[in-house]
């Protein structure tokens, strides 16, 4: 019986030792270069295909996470003062109306230092995971869609377009005060200060939502002193704008919301529907019923047009994806067709906007 324990021992310690042999062997290689002991991330790609999976099912079958699909995307733009420094703003006048008329892209041909702090604001936030919604780039996607072939060149702001074009949630507005040295750089030296203001603006209801305001700061250029103040200031400025937008998670988008009768549809909003309300006792009550808790405040009412400001819609669906202004004034169109027999257009401009237009009644 011992003799076959010690046998077993034996045995035992022998693979053992056959197994610390092999580790030992391994510890003897050469040791690996830097370059070899990186990070598979930052190894050259070889293929796109390297390392994905291609479960589309899976993917499409797992949760969708809310507040990833809710974090608000942000786009960065000069102010006007530093347009005006650049010689890019104008005004005009059409119609009794006075536009102004912004040249963005005349803006990055002559500015290249603020241009750079620009970047810097927009490396801020991508290193803090927001989805940036890049400046430069959206004019030239404006370009390719000859989006700035406007009748008469008035029809819509450069602001606005750039808004239209990219979507952004929030835009970030970085401009100085005026009568500080010029962000040129060409009167700019170490021992003089400048004051900037970045303001981060609800791009669909036009709020400030979160600011830095840099006082009196100096450093040994324009650039060095912006972005050192920035880069001070920046973490409770990106607070700001999530406490913000959690808020509006939670309680909903605010928005406005107007209704209108064209002239020559034959109705006024006075009339009595198909369903036995007039048409606008029926979009009051279709307004508390479609807004979160009800929230919303009319400010016009008359036989032709209907107006609403506070409007607070979702923003998201009961599966957690995205739910809009666009699918809000959609559903609204379609209950007003299906539902009261109108034919109707949705006509609205802004981000922050429903405008639906009652043309008259269906004839099919």
């Amino acid at each position: 019986m011992k003799i076959t324990k010690l046998l077993l021992t034996a045995v035992v310690a022998m693979v053992v030792l056959s197994g610390c042999s092999e580790q030992k062997e391994v510890k003897t290689v050469e040791t690996p270069s830097a370059a070899e002991t990186a990070p598979v991330a930052s190894q050259p790609v070889k293929n796109l295909l390297d390392n994905t999976s291609g479960d589309i099912e899976a993917y499409e079958s797992s949760d969708v996470n809310a507040v990833v699909q809710a974090r608000p995307s942000i786009m960065v733009i000069p102010g006007d003062q530093i347009l005006k420094d650049c010689g890019c703003i104008s005004t005009e006048k059409a119609n009794g109306r006075e536009f102004i008329i912004r040249d963005y892209k005349g803006f990055l041909l002559k500015n290249n230092e603020i241009k750079q702090v620009i970047s810097f604001i927009q490396n801020e936030f991508n290193d803090s995971e927001f989805p940036l919604n890049d400046f430069e780039q959206t004019l030239k996607q404006l370009d390719t869609q000859e989006a700035f072939d406007m009748a008469d060149g008035l029809e819509k702001d450069a602001r606005t377009m750039l808004s239209s074009m990219a979507r952004p949630d929030i835009i970030l507005e970085f401009t100085y005060e005026k009568g500080k040295p010029s962000l040129l750089g060409h009167n700019y030296n170490a021992s003089k200060s400048t004051s900037y203001t970045l303001r981060a603006i609800d791009a669909y209801s036009s709020k400030v939502v979160a600011a830095i305001n840099g006082n009196d700061i100096s450093g040994a250029s324009i650039k060095e002193a912006m972005q050192q103040d920035i880069k001070r200031n920046i973490n409770k400025f990106q607070g700001d704008i999530q406490k913000y937008f959690n808020d509006i998670l939670t309680r909903g988008r605010d928005v406005t919301v107007r209704v209108v009768v064209e002239s020559g549809s034959g109705i006024a909003l006075s009339d009595e529907s198909i369903e036995g309300d007039t048409y606008t006792d029926w979009i009051i009550d279709y307004m508390k019923a479609n807004t979160v808790k009800g929230a919303h405040t009319m400010v016009r009412n008359t036989d032709y047009e209907l107006a609403f400001t506070n409007c607070r819609i979702k923003l998201l669906n009961d599966d957690g994806t995205q739910y809009g202004v666009y699918d809000w004034a959609r559903d609204l169109q379609k209950d007003l067709r299906r539902n009261l027999g109108l034919k109707c257009a949705n006509k609205a401009q802004g981000l922050g906007e429903v405008l639906i237009a009652i043309q008259g009644l269906r004839t099919n």
